[in-house]
């Protein structure tokens, strides 16, 4: 059944065929002639109000077993790579197949894997937050749905965030599994989403990718949040990118 509090809405047009982030080809350049590339500047009155927009439900786990890794680009053979810390490296929570899912209009989009970023691809008005959370979703016809979260500092250390990077793994380290995970309550009360058609923010950057951006942020540990920054002391975030006409739409939703 879908979490009957957890409900968002997604924008208008389709999203493309999936390119799995973490497939991503690690020598690939940044797109010549970039359209829709993620990630932007989110700003709430630039943003086109869309009560209209279907709800998108969310049914989430309360139990779950996570695998989570280090995911790493280094070339392949590269005797030097288990050092490196690329910004398009990052930690990967992988969810069971079937375990976690949003529905879109009854149709499922399954909960494949949530990742991290340091700081925040997004900005929001102006705001660049120390952590943002990416979950990402494979629909049934090949579609990339990206629900972005922004993280902060503050919390009491007893969140979903906190106990998934709790044991951090290490590049070219084992995989870590971590028990009894409630996915759900990762979110906020306010559900309220920027939604705007954009890209991967890693190789091979590929458009067309439904995102929706929460406005409220959650708030974990400050130390947790400075053990993920350790990994990546350069960071592991992209440069915001332009525009380029787009509308983002904003959905007031709770």
């Amino acid at each position: 059944m879908p979490h009957p509090r957890r409900t968002f809405l997604v924008a208008g047009g389709a999203a493309a065929l999936l390119a799995p982030v973490w497939l991503a080809t690690p020598a690939a350049a940044e797109p010549a002639h970039p359209r829709h590339q993620s990630p932007i500047h989110l700003r709430v009155a630039r943003s086109r109000p869309a009560p209209e927009l279907p709800d998108l439900v969310v049914d989430y786990p309360s139990d779950v077993t996570l695998r989570v890794r280090y995911v790493s680009r280094d070339p392949e053979g590269d005797p030097s790579g288990c050092g490196n810390r690329g910004r398009e490296e990052t930690v990967e929570a992988e969810v069971p197949s079937g375990a976690a899912a949003v529905y879109l209009d009854d149709v499922r989009y399954e909960l494949a894997q949530f990742h991290f970023h340091t700081p925040s691809e997004h900005v929001l008005d102006r705001r660049r937050f120390p952590l943002e959370q990416h979950f990402v979703h494979k629909g049934p016809d090949g579609q990339t749905l990206v629900l972005g979260l922004f993280v902060e500092a503050g919390g009491d250390g007893d969140t979903m965030q906190d106990r998934v990077l709790h044991r951090m793994p290490v590049e070219c380290g084992e995989e870590e599994h971590v028990d009894g995970v409630d996915i759900a309550s990762g979110l906020p009360d306010d559900l309220t989403t920027f939604r705007y058609d954009g890209s991967l923010t890693t190789s091979p950057y590929t458009e067309h990718i439904s995102w929706m951006v929460l406005r409220q942020h959650v708030s974990i540990a400050g130390e947790t949040i400075e053990r993920f920054r350790s990994l990546f002391p350069k960071g592991d975030a992209r440069a915001l990118q332009p525009l380029a006409g787009r509308v983002v739409s904003l959905h007031e939703q709770s």
